[in-house]
C-alpha cells in the first residue's frame, strides 16, 4: 500500500513538473508611473473590453494574465490616447518596458514577435505623420507671404513622396507578415484622419492576400472573420458593378427602350441610330430635374439641327402631371413613360437609383458619357459637333 502511494505521488509530481501554465502573461515596468492606473484591454472588432487593471507603484511594475484560444489584439493603456497594442497567443510570456507619458514611444517588447512588429509599424507611421505635419506647419507659416507660391509645388511633391514611401513600406511589411495579425493591422493604418495608407479599391491584392492567409490559418479569429466578411462583400459588389458596366458602362451599347409617348405611340431608342442622343431620366415631381430642364432646352435648340436628340424617360405616376411639366418647361423633344414611378422597366435596366440621370450615346448607340449637366453637357456637345 505504501509502495502504491509512493508511486502515485511520484506520478503527480512528474506530471506537475511537465505541465505548462495554460495562460499568457503581460508584465513589465512603466517608468514615472507611481500611482497611475494601468489597464489590460482586449481590442474586439466593435468594442474595447477591459480585462484587468492595477495601480502602479513607485517602481512601475505590473503583471497581467489571461487566456485566449486564438491570437488576439490586446493593449495596455492608461486612456484612449495612451496605449500600447499587443498581439497575444495563449502561452505568450510578454515583457514590456515603457514610459507612462507615452507608452508606445521608446517602448521595448519581448516575448511576442508579432507585438514587436506592430510597434515598429506604428513607430514608422508616426514618423511619417510627423514629417507631414512639419511640412504642413511650414506651409501655414508662409500664408500671406510672397514665398508661398515658390514653395507650394515643392511641398506638395515632398508630401506625396513621404506618403508613397510609407505606402511602399506598408506593402513590404504585409508581404512579410501576411500570415499574422500584424499584417491585418497594417491594412488599416491612417496617415491622416479617415485617410488610409491603403485603400480596398487600389490595393485589393494586399487585402485579399492577408484574408486568404489568415482565413486558412486562424478562421475562428473575430478579427479575421471581420476582414473576410469585408472582402466577400467587396467581391460581391464588384461583381454587381462589373455586370452593370457590361450593360450600361462607357462603351457598351445602350439597352433599347420601347415605351409609349404622350399620344400612346411606342417610340424606341434604337430608332434614333445615326444621331447623338441624350437619354434623360426625370419626373415632374423631381425639383433638380426641373431646374436642369432649361439647360437641356438651350442645348437642344443649339444642336438639334446638327443631329442631337433628347429621349426623355419620365418616372411619373400620373399622366396629367407628366404632360403639364412637359408643356410648362417647353420640352419639345421625344418623351416616353410607362408611368410606373420607380418600377419603370427602363430605370431598372439602366440601374437608375436617383434622378436626374442621363446617358449620352453616339450615332452607333454606344454610351459615351453619363450624367452630363449644364456647362459640362454643353462642352461635350460642342466637342462633338464643332
Amino acid at each position: 500500500m505504501k509502495k502504491l502511494t509512493l508511486i502515485l505521488s511520484l506520478i503527480f509530481i512528474l506530471s506537475s513538473c511537465n505541465t505548462e501554465p495554460d495562460f499568457f502573461t503581460v508584465s513589465g515596468e512603466i517608468s514615472n508611473a507611481n500611482g497611475e492606473k494601468l489597464y489590460l484591454v482586449e481590442l474586439q472588432t466593435n468594442n474595447i473590453l477591459v480585462l484587468d487593471s492595477t495601480i502602479l507603484n513607485d517602481k512601475g511594475t505590473f503583471s497581467f494574465k489571461g487566456q485566449t484560444s486564438v491570437p488576439k489584439f490586446y493593449a495596455i493603456r492608461t486612456n484612449s490616447n495612451n496605449y500600447l497594442t499587443l498581439i497575444i497567443n495563449n502561452l505568450d510570456q510578454i515583457h514590456v518596458t515603457a514610459d507612462i507619458d507615452y507608452l508606445a514611444k521608446n517602448a521595448t517588447i519581448t516575448g511576442s514577435e508579432q507585438s514587436e512588429n506592430i510597434l515598429v509599424l506604428r513607430t514608422k507611421l508616426e514618423d511619417s505623420i510627423e514629417k507631414l505635419d512639419s511640412l504642413a506647419a511650414y506651409y501655414q507659416s508662409l500664408i500671406g507671404s510672397w514665398k508661398i507660391n515658390q514653395v507650394k509645388d515643392s511641398l506638395n511633391i515632398a508630401s506625396q513622396k513621404i506618403i508613397e514611401e510609407h505606402t511602399d513600406y506598408t506593402k513590404d511589411f504585409i508581404l512579410e507578415n501576411k500570415n499574422s495579425l500584424s499584417g491585418l493591422m497594417a491594412l488599416y493604418q491612417q496617415i491622416a484622419p479617415r485617410r488610409y495608407v491603403l485603400s480596398l479599391n487600389e490595393h485589393f491584392e494586399y487585402f485579399n492576400m492577408v484574408d486568404s492567409a489568415l482565413t486558412n490559418s486562424i478562421p475562428e479569429s473575430d478579427a479575421v472573420k471581420a476582414l473576410h466578411s469585408q472582402i466577400e462583400e467587396y467581391k460581391r459588389q464588384k461583381n454587381i458593378d462589373d455586370e452593370i458596366n457590361t450593360v450600361i458602362g462607357i462603351g457598351a451599347t445602350a439597352p433599347d427602350i420601347a415605351l409609349p409617348n404622350p399620344e400612346g405611340d411606342t417610340i424606341t431608342l434604337s430608332s434614333l441610330r445615326g444621331k447623338y442622343v441624350l437619354i434623360d431620366f426625370w419626373a415632374s415631381w423631381c425639383r433638380p430635374c426641373r431646374v436642369e430642364n432649361p439647360n437641356l432646352v438651350k442645348s437642344y435648340k443649339k444642336y438639334h439641327d446638327k443631329g442631337f436628340e433628347i429621349f426623355q424617360v419620365s418616372l411619373d405616376k400620373k399622366k396629367d402631371a407628366w404632360l403639364n411639366a412637359i408643356e410648362k418647361d417647353e420640352l419639345n423633344w421625344l418623351h416616353v413613360s410607362d408611368l410606373q414611378y420607380w418600377n419603370s422597366t427602363p430605370a431598372k435596366i439602366y440601374k437608375v437609383e436617383g434622378i436626374p440621370a442621363s446617358f449620352l450615346i453616339d450615332k452607333q448607340g454606344r454610351i459615351i458619357a453619363k450624367n452630363l449637366r449644364g456647362d459640362i453637357l454643353e462642352a461635350k456637345l460642342s466637342e462633338l459637333f464643332n
